[in-house]
């Protein structure tokens, strides 16, 4: 883990979408590992109390509340339940992201299907941006991180989750952009993570990976710790990384420049 006096977080009130599985979970770990107390949001109920015990156990708040991140009202009403708990909001992951089968193909299309993944994973990631941060400009301060993926600064590979899914993560990019520039001025800095082969759930749509080939295409010839990715969080959600604003950092092993 980093420095604890480099990436302190104590205090600190962070939001988690998506916080399930996957990811999300190793998300809410570094940033209550760091003493940030959190708010995290899921579908998936079971499994989002899960990851809210976690983070109790390591002695920090947690506010936990099932939310789908493609209805507008149950954004506002998390929104507003965070400020009534807590009072402000310093921090903003915007994880939850989904992948469909069907919408896999350019050639035959399902766009019911990709509809779904770009409702979720970019208009979701843009309303939790838009609400979170009119909370953030009245104080001046705030961190968001999005989250793209390799496949939002490449292509796509081949038999992957690639299509909708990876023009959804290039979304998530020009959103990051976008927002980065509005706020700049505010203390809100807005940049996104594009993590490469970790384990997680999003992995495995559609079937297991082929190991030999994930290892063929990233250099370093493995697959992503998971402490390696909170880093890289910690540092976007630190203070230290105030003047780092509409980036991507890219933590793939070196699979993007291949």
């Amino acid at each position: 883990m980093a420095h604890p006096d480099l990436f302190d977080l104590t205090g600190q009130i962070a939001i988690v979408t998506g916080a399930s599985s996957g990811l999300g979970v190793t998300f809410c770990e570094a940033l209550a590992e760091a003493g940030a107390d959190l708010a995290i949001c899921a579908r998936r109920v079971g499994m989002m109390e899960q990851t809210a015990e976690m983070v109790r156990a390591l002695g920090r708040r947690c506010l936990a509340v099932q939310t789908d991140v493609t209805v507008p009202d149950e954004i506002d009403s998390f929104v507003d339940q965070v400020i009534a708990e807590y009072g402000r909001i310093d921090i903003l992951v915007n994880n939850a992201g989904i992948t469909i089968l069907e919408a896999k193909d350019a050639t035959n299309a399902d766009f019911d299907a990709y509809h779904k993944v770009m409702d979720t994973n970019v208009t979701g990631s843009a309303r939790f941006a838009y609400r979170v941060g009119k909370e953030m400009l009245s104080r001046e301060y705030g961190r968001i991180i999005n989250l793209s993926s390799i496949l939002g600064v490449v292509g796509g590979v081949p038999q992957g989750p690639s299509w909708a899914y990876s023009i959804s993560k290039h979304s998530v990019v020009g959103l990051t952009r976008a927002c980065a520039i509005q706020w700049a001025e505010h203390g809100i800095t807005v940049n996104a993570l594009a993590p490469g082969y970790f384990p997680s759930e999003q992995v495995f749509v559609g079937g297991n990976p082929d190991e030999e080939d994930l290892k063929y295409r990233t250099p370093m010839r493995r697959q992503g710790r998971p402490e390696e990715l909170k880093t890289a969080l910690l540092f976007l959600s630190s203070p230290q990384s105030g003047f780092i604003t509409g980036q991507t950092i890219v933590v793939d092993g070196g699979w993007s420049v291949w």
